[in-house]
């Protein structure tokens, strides 16, 4: 078993280092336990992506570990928006001639990864201080309410806009409300972790409860940004049948992982509890380094085609 992976724009920083040999651990984790070696976008850009944020939600890890788990989602990240960037466009992406030591992929791409890296970096440090991590997990409430909100849009869009022929999706997802969201696709044991905090949403026990539920009260508004935005960004012909399914099961663990990260930060400033605090932090940090090397990918001028492959050796 081995992993074949393109040229990365940036392979190590402070806060993420890519390793070969982890992410090969995991591509035979993966197909032992059923996984289509042949499905890369499955594999690179969910699998990989949710056991990762699972691990960074349950097991102590030393710094270096954790910039390991980064580096997992970095690839994730940056292939998965090569992935969904071909996807949105018809015409072929035409590789930039490289200049000097211009990185593979582009100078946007590059500096998108350094960009948040710097700053998922600093997150991973705040979650190793309990008394920093309280009031950054309090700070952090809007701006996850928002993206979650966001992702919850463009996944509604895309289950009501199945490509022709293709069986609709619209009921592998369930919601009760707008944090109350469960999809059937996705197997993540912190996707339901901190649903208590549903409860102490609905009826608010403190001031501070009452404090998160204006927040969720006020920022459901951003799911009708994320279905705006894709309504406009879906290309002409619609999406491609054979990346829509991957191209749900993706956004759908986004999702879920959103939720978890969202409900973690609120129950740690609600219930005020530091520990949680720290863990909701470098779950946070694990989100974003995700979402920033997608956007990076998105960015990228890597020509089309330019993901990831497990290879499996015949005997």
């Amino acid at each position: 078993m081995s992993i074949v992976l393109p040229p990365m724009p940036v392979t190590e920083d402070r806060a993420f280092v890519v390793s070969e040999p982890a992410i090969t651990d995991a591509a035979t984790a993966y197909v032992a336990a059923g996984g289509d070696p042949s499905d890369s976008p499955r594999f690179f850009f969910g699998d990989l992506a949710t056991g990762t944020l699972e691990t960074l939600a349950s097991v102590p890890l030393t710094r270096n570990e954790e910039r390991v788990e980064m580096g997992n989602l970095a690839v994730s990240g940056y292939f998965g928006g090569i992935w969904l960037r071909d996807n949105l466009r018809d015409e072929p992406v035409e590789s930039a001639q490289r200049v000097g030591a211009a990185p593979p992929g582009g100078v946007i791409s590059a500096l998108g990864l350094r960009t948040f890296g710097a700053f998922v970096a600093g997150l991973t440090d705040i979650s190793r201080v309990p008394w920093l991590s309280a009031p950054a997990a309090q700070a952090s409430v809007p701006v996850l309410l928002s993206l979650y909100g966001y992702n919850k849009g463009y996944l509604e869009y895309l289950l009501d806009n199945p490509p022709p022929g293709v069986p609709s999706m619209r009921d592998t997802l369930t919601c009760n409300g707008f944090l109350d969201c469960n999809s059937s696709l996705v197997d993540l044991e912190i996707a339901n972790r901190y649903d208590s905090a549903l409860i102490d949403l609905e009826h608010p026990p403190t001031l501070r409860w009452v404090d998160m539920k204006v927040w969720a009260s006020v920022l459901e508004i951003t799911t009708g940004a994320g279905r705006f935005v894709w309504q406009i960004i879906t290309p002409p012909g619609g999406f491609s049948p054979n990346s829509y399914s991957a191209l749900v099961d993706l956004s759908s663990a986004y999702l879920m992982v959103g939720k978890a990260a969202t409900l973690a930060s609120m129950k740690s400033y609600g219930d005020r509890d530091a520990y949680l605090a720290s863990t909701a932090m470098l779950l946070q940090a694990g989100l974003w380094m995700w979402s920033g090397a997608y956007f990076s990918g998105l960015a990228s001028n890597a020509p089309r085609g330019t993901i990831p492959a497990i290879v499996v050796s015949s005997a």
